[in-house]
């Protein structure tokens, strides 16, 4: 039988708190239990998993060994179980779109556009999911997708949100020390984890990369970008993404020059979801917000 070795899920319970506390009594105490119960409950589940996990002192206990390598199985597992039950939470709610989106486009794109969203969808409830996970809508409860792509996935619905092209950002302070895009070889220079990097646009803008990079590495976009708003060098940032910032001018971009990076960020959905009025007018005003595509590279214009 499948699962047979599991005990009850209240002996894990008293199991986790007993080891925790380290007595049994404070454990009864925390659950609401008789003190025997709680001991009772702890000589099944030896007697289920086969070996001591507690030595008695009196009215103290202690783990053994095992006991200690079963406690980190426990709580693992408990804890999973509460993230799992937590996020049910917006099933229950009328109205729920769970969007599954990448945390940098969810950051500096997406966060600042939800109060429209809510305008223009009132019913809407959403739930943003950045977890990284991969899109699966058949074993998955989601109901649209953002992904960071050079082509929609086959099988869904797709919506083109907005083309990637890059260029150097950074403070206006630290963009008046460049002139040429050949200076960008002698400054700090930052880079994420996406596939077009710097050698690429140096290369698109005339100069040849000398294969030596100083600066920071990271592997989220949006953090590149706040390093550049910190002064600490120059981005090679998604205009899309630092839109906000541009705007703001919390970073400038030193040179017109742009390259596009051969990919876009596409809404993808299934017709089955789409069926829901909430998960439809949030389709629609992803829509709306999309920016206008355009075919040509915009590299050196």
């Amino acid at each position: 039988m499948k699962f047979r070795h599991i005990p009850p899920t209240q002996f894990l319970k008293g199991f986790e708190a007993a080891s925790r506390l380290e007595s049994f009594s404070r454990a009864a105490e925390e659950l609401g239990l008789s003190q025997s119960a709680i001991s009772h409950q702890m000589r099944l589940l030896e007697g289920h998993i086969g070996q001591p996990l507690f030595m008695r002192f009196g009215r103290e206990v202690r783990l053994t060994d095992a006991g200690r390598d079963y406690q980190r199985t426990v709580r693992r597992c408990l804890e999973l179980l509460e993230e799992g039950y937590r996020r049910l939470e917006p099933y229950r709610k009328p109205g729920s779109v769970v969007i599954y989106a990448p945390r940098d486009f969810s950051r500096r794109w997406l966060l600042n556009r939800l109060p429209s969203l809510r305008a223009a969808v009132p019913a809407c409830e959403p739930w943003l999911d950045t977890s990284g996970a991969s899109v699966d809508f058949e074993t998955m409860e989601l109901d649209l997708a953002i992904v960071y792509a050079d082509a929609p996935p086959e099988g869904c619905e797709s919506l083109l949100i907005a083309r990637d092209f890059l260029s150097p950002v950074a403070t206006k302070e630290l963009a008046g020390t460049l002139h040429t895009p050949a200076d960008l070889l002698g400054a700090s220079l930052i880079h994420d984890e996406r596939p077009t990097g710097w050698a690429d646009w140096l290369r698109s803008a005339g100069v040849e990369p000398t294969g030596t990079w100083h600066g920071t590495n990271f592997s989220d976009s949006d953090l590149a970008l706040a390093a550049a708003e910190h002064g600490q060098g120059v981005a090679l940032g998604s205009l899309v993404l630092a839109a906000a910032a541009l705007d703001s001018v919390s970073l400038v971009q030193p040179f017109e020059h742009e390259l596009d990076a051969g990919r876009g960020w596409y809404a993808i959905s299934t017709q089955d979801r789409l069926r829901d009025v909430d998960v439809r007018g949030t389709w629609e005003w992803l829509r709306e917000q999309a920016l206008p595509a355009d075919p040509s590279p915009r590299v050196g214009r």
